[in-house]
């Protein structure tokens, strides 16, 4: 088939000959990214016009969703080529949006405590067999609980970003109170100091992270 041919078949004749590895030829895909590359660019004004990202970088990012769907059209396994297109294209968008407006950096510490907490979660679960409570997981990281549930609550705020421009303007700056973070038990080294250092050799610099990493190593079993 000539290019000539292909430019006289309809789109759906061309996606549907896509989804068979057999016929989707180099000069068949150049003819789909033709046809189909202005409606990257209506999804990329319409669904994401509120993003307050260039709309030319909207359209690169989805424009590499578009590739991938167009080079692997067989992988849609029955789906409407449109649909398997669509959430491929929306998916590099968001990831773009994601990338370019992220939250503000997570403290070294704070990061720690999460994996901690995680953790402990996930040992409680295998232990018990149920999700564990928050008295349950304070108990097994040492932390009191109002400060267990501070470190939960900077862990979503840290980490959610709008895919809209003015909900991200609106978004509170997340409200750590560091001082409700202390140990639950006597501890020869309080998480509350640690804290401290922690907090004090962050501003000295990428040095210090492997000193930083000994302060909440968890200790030995």
């Amino acid at each position: 088939m000539n290019e000539e041919d292909l430019s006289r078949r309809s789109l759906d004749d061309l996606l549907r000959r896509l989804a068979d590895p057999a016929r989707a030829t180099s000069a068949l895909r150049e003819e789909a990214l033709r046809r189909m590359t202005p409606w990257v660019r209506g999804i990329a004004a319409l669904s994401f016009a509120e993003s307050g990202i260039p709309d030319e970088d909207l359209f690169r990012a989805g424009y590499l969703g578009l590739l991938s769907a167009v080079y692997n059209a067989d992988l849609a396994h029955g789906q409407d080529f449109r649909t398997y297109a669509e959430n491929l294209i929306k998916g590099e968008i968001r990831q773009h949006i994601r990338g370019v407006a992220r939250p503000p950096a997570v403290p070294r510490w704070l990061r720690d405590l999460n994996r901690q907490i995680e953790a402990a979660e996930a040992r409680l679960l295998l232990k018990t067999g149920r999700l564990p409570t928050l008295e349950e997981v304070s108990q097994e990281v040492n932390l009191t609980e109002e400060g267990t549930a501070e470190v939960l609550k900077a862990r979503d705020a840290l980490t959610y970003v709008s895919l809209r421009e003015e909900e991200r303007r609106r978004d509170p700056a997340p409200s750590i109170d560091v001082a409700r973070i202390r140990s639950a038990r006597p501890d020869p080294f309080p998480i509350e100091d640690r804290i401290r250092i922690a907090a004090a050799l962050e501003k000295l610099g990428l040095l210090q992270e492997i000193l930083l990493a000994s302060l909440f190593a968890p200790p030995p079993t």
